[in-house]
C-alpha cells in the first residue's frame, strides 16, 4: 500500500496546510474524513455563505461556511431545511472568527469542525438547544460527558477539564495558548488533534485514559516528559509527532497497551525508548525517526524483553512503505517492589554497569590472561634452552677429556701394580728368611743330640 500524504488528519484536512504533515496510511485515517464522505453523499447546496447537504429527512447538514464574519450566528434552518448537524471541518480555519453562535437545533458536531480558528474567544448556545451547553466559556455535550470546543483565544494559560467528562473531542484545544491542563479521573477518550499546537508544558494523563486519537498532542513543543497510565490501550498514529523537545515517555510494565500505531513518536527529542511486554503492534517509524519519517535518529536504543515486540521493531522491514530498521536493541529485566499497602510497582531497569560492559570486561580480563600466559611460557621456555645447552657444554667436555685423562689413569693404575708387586715380593722374602731360620735351629737340635 503506498503511502499517503496528509496535511491534517482532521475534516479539514485539504485546507489545514500550516502544518508539516506526516504520511498516514488509508486504513489509519481519521474518523472525520469518513465522517466528511458520509456527509457529502447527498448533492451539496449552496445558501449564502453557507454549503449544506440534505439528510434523508429532510434536514440540513452544513458541511462549509465561506463567509467572513466575526461574530457569527448560525440561523436554525436554512432554506426551510432544520439545521441539525455542523459537518466536520464545516467552520475549520475561520481565522477571522471570534464569536460564534450555535442554533437551538444543532443536534451534532463533526470531528474538527471548529478547527484552526485562531482568533475565536467566545461560543454560545442558543436558548432551548437540549443538547449543549456552555461553562465557563467551554462548550460541552448537554450531559457534560464531551467536550467539544475550548476557544484558542479564552483568557488565562491554564485549565481544569470538570469532573464528569469522559471524551475530549476531535480539536477541542487546538492551538489554544494553553500552558498547563488539568484532566480528570474518569477520562477515558482524547481524540484527534485534541491538543495539537498547543503551548503545554507539562501533561499528567489520569490512569483512566484508554485511547489517545491521531496528533492528539502533535506539536506540543514544550512537553519534555510524558508518563502513561496504567490503563491505555491504543496511541495512533502520530499522537505525538512533532514535539521537538520531548525527551522521554515512560510506559506502565503492568499495563494494558497493545498498539502504538505509525509515527506516533516521530520529530521528537527521544534517543530512547522503553517498550513494555504488553505491545503486540508497533507501526512504522512510530520511534526513532526525525520528523520527515525518513531519516533514523542517531545512535537510538530500544530497551525491552528478548523476543518481544520492541526486539522485533529494531529490525523491522515494510517494503510496502519502503523502510528498514536498523536499532540497537537492549534487554532489560523488570523487578517487583511491593510497598506498605501491599501494592506492586513494576518499573523497568536499565542495564547495570555489568550488562553494558561485563562483556568488554571479560575480554580484557581473557586478554590479560593470555599475556601473563605467555609470559609465564616464555620464561620456561627461556630457561628449558639455557639447561639444555648447559647440558650439551658438559657432553662435549666430557666428550673432550678421555685422550688426556687415559694416560694419567694408565701411569697410575702402573705406579699401583708396581707397589702392590715389591708388597708381595717383600712378604716372600720375609717368608723365605723365616724358613732359612727354622732350618738352622732344627739343625742345631740335631748336634747336640
Amino acid at each position: 500500500m503506498k503511502l499517503q500524504k496528509l496535511a491534517w488528519v482532521a475534516a479539514a484536512a485539504a485546507c489545514m496546510v500550516q502544518c508539516i504533515s506526516f504520511p498516514v496510511l488509508a486504513e489509519e485515517t481519521s474518523d472525520a474524513q469518513s465522517s466528511v464522505s458520509e456527509s457529502s453523499a447527498s448533492e451539496e447546496l449552496v445558501s449564502g455563505d453557507y454549503e449544506y447537504t440534505v439528510n434523508e429527512n429532510g434536514d440540513a447538514v452544513i458541511t462549509d461556511y465561506v463567509g467572513s464574519d466575526a461574530a457569527l450566528v448560525i440561523p436554525s434552518e436554512i432554506e426551510n431545511h432544520t439545521v441539525v448537524e455542523f459537518g466536520s471541518g464545516a467552520f475549520a480555519l475561520q481565522d477571522t472568527l471570534t464569536e460564534i453562535t450555535l442554533p437551538d437545533t444543532l443536534e451534532t458536531i463533526g470531528s474538527s469542525c471548529f478547527y484552526g480558528c485562531t482568533s475565536l474567544e467566545n461560543v454560545l448556545v442558543a436558548d432551548g438547544n437540549e443538547n449543549f451547553k456552555v461553562e465557563d466559556g467551554v462548550l460541552f455535550s448537554a450531559d457534560g460527558k464531551d467536550l467539544y470546543l475550548y476557544p484558542p483565544e479564552r483568557e488565562g494559560n491554564a485549565y481544569t477539564v470538570p469532573d464528569g467528562v469522559v471524551e475530549i473531542r476531535s480539536s477541542s484545544f487546538s492551538n489554544a495558548a494553553l500552558t498547563s491542563v488539568k484532566l480528570p479521573d474518569g477520562l477515558l477518550y482524547i481524540n484527534e488533534w485534541a491538543f495539537g499546537w498547543t503551548k503545554l508544558e507539562s501533561l499528567e494523563l489520569p490512569e483512566t485514559v484508554r485511547e489517545i486519537g491521531q496528533y492528539a498532542f502533535a506539536y506540543c513543543t514544550g512537553l519534555k516528559e510524558v508518563t502513561f497510565p496504567t490503563d491505555l490501550e491504543l496511541i495512533e498514529a502520530a499522537a505525538f509527532a512533532g514535539d521537538s523537545n520531548l525527551e522521554k515517555v515512560t510506559f506502565s510494565d503492568a499495563g494494558n497497551l497493545t498498539e502504538i500505531q505509525m509515527a506516533a513518536f516521530a520529530g521528537t527529542a527521544m534517543k530512547e525508548v522503553t517498550i513494555p511486554d504488553s505491545v503486540t503492534y508497533i507501526g512504522f517509524c512510530a520511534f526513532g525517526y526525525e520528523e520527515d519519517m525518513e531519516t533514523p535518529v542517531d545512535n537510538f536504543v530500544v530497551y525491552g524483553s528478548v523476543g518481544s515486540q520492541a526486539q522485533r521493531y529494531c529490525t523491522d522491514e515494510d517494503s510496502e512503505n519502503n523502510y528498514s530498521n536498523s536499532f540497537t536493541f537492549q534487554s532489560v529485566m523488570s523487578e517487583n517492589v511491593e510497598n506498605e499497602d501491599q501494592t506492586v510497582e513494576v518499573q523497568s531497569q536499565k542495564p547495570s554497569i555489568w550488562q553494558e560492559y561485563g562483556k568488554w570486561i571479560l575480554l580484557g580480563v581473557a586478554a590479560l590472561l593470555l599475556i601473563v600466559v605467555g609470559i609465564i611460557l616464555l620464561v620456561s621456555g627461556r630457561k628449558e634452552r639455557k639447561l639444555l645447552r648447559h647440558q650439551k657444554q658438559n657432553e662435549a667436555e666430557r666428550a673432550a677429556m678421555p685422550a688426556e685423562n687415559t694416560a694419567e689413569a694408565v701411569e697410575k693404575t702402573v705406579e699401583q701394580s708396581d707397589e702392590e708387586t715389591a708388597s708381595i715380593q717383600e712378604q716372600l722374602d720375609e717368608k723365605t728368611d723365616d724358613t732359612e731360620i727354622m732350618e738352622k735351629m732344627d739343625t742345631d737340635d740335631a748336634k747336640r743330640e
